[in-house]
């Protein structure tokens, strides 16, 4: 279980989006796996899926 009071806060570049609700980031040199925090999106395979990437992806790379 995570606890958002103890959640790091990271600075990085987005690397890619993987679906709705975890994407990759750039730190430094290290690349980190990031799944957002109270979000639940549809998995790809499920209806509005690739929407819900795409939605992410859209927001992230603005």
């Amino acid at each position: 279980m995570l606890i958002p009071a103890m959640a790091d806060t990271l600075t990085g570049r987005v690397v890619g989006v993987h679906d709705g609700d975890t994407l990759t980031l750039r730190v430094g040199t290290r690349q980190v796996k990031v799944r957002l925090a109270e979000t639940d999106a549809p998995e790809l395979k499920q209806p509005y899926g690739q929407k819900a990437k795409q939605a992410l992806s859209d927001w992230t790379y603005e």
